[in-house]
């Protein structure tokens, strides 16, 4: 099982099947990762590195109630199976990010009309991926279409999405 990627929340594993393992961060790697990784983008305190390692585990509970509660299409997300609380198997897509850096102005084009699409049957839902990171956040499945691969932000107060 190779490392393939990290976020604020998650590892990526490729577990080599067509699969990859998301594997929730401990307490420890949080703090480990927000301080390399986040802290030196913001301008908070450095003891406010807790309240973000707490507001990964309220947003991830947040968006699994999200999940359990509105009937979104597996295949949008890649295809999530959990495997406790937290940790969940996903297809393995192309992140955006590497699929923008091999295709023309045109092509880029075509994948952002894609994202918007996703993205309005997501709201037609009443859910959306708050952070819109479309580079991080969203691939291209095998069949070429956009789905979301970070299901750990999801956010339905339709009030403030409308």
């Amino acid at each position: 099982m190779k490392k393939i990627g990290q976020g604020w929340q998650y590892t990526v594993y490729d577990l080599e099947n067509g699969k990859v393992l998301k594997k929730f961060h401990t307490w420890i790697r949080a703090y480990f990762v927000i301080f390399i990784e986040i802290f030196p983008f913001k301008n908070d305190s450095f003891f406010a590195i807790p309240r973000f390692v707490k507001d990964m585990k309220r947003k991830a509970d947040v968006s699994f109630e999200i999940l359990k509660r509105i009937n979104i299409p597996q295949e949008w997300m890649a295809n999530p199976k959990f495997i406790n609380k937290y940790d969940f198997e996903q297809d393995k897509v192309v992140p955006l990010h590497d699929v923008f850096e091999k295709l023309d102005t045109d092509g880029i084009k075509k994948v952002i009309d894609q994202f918007i699409q996703l993205n309005k049957k997501l709201m037609n839902l009443g859910v959306i991926d708050k952070s819109f990171n479309i580079t991080r956040n969203y691939g291209l499945n095998d069949k070429n279409e956009i789905v979301l691969i970070d299901i750990g932000e999801l956010f339905d107060n339709k009030e403030l999405i409308d």
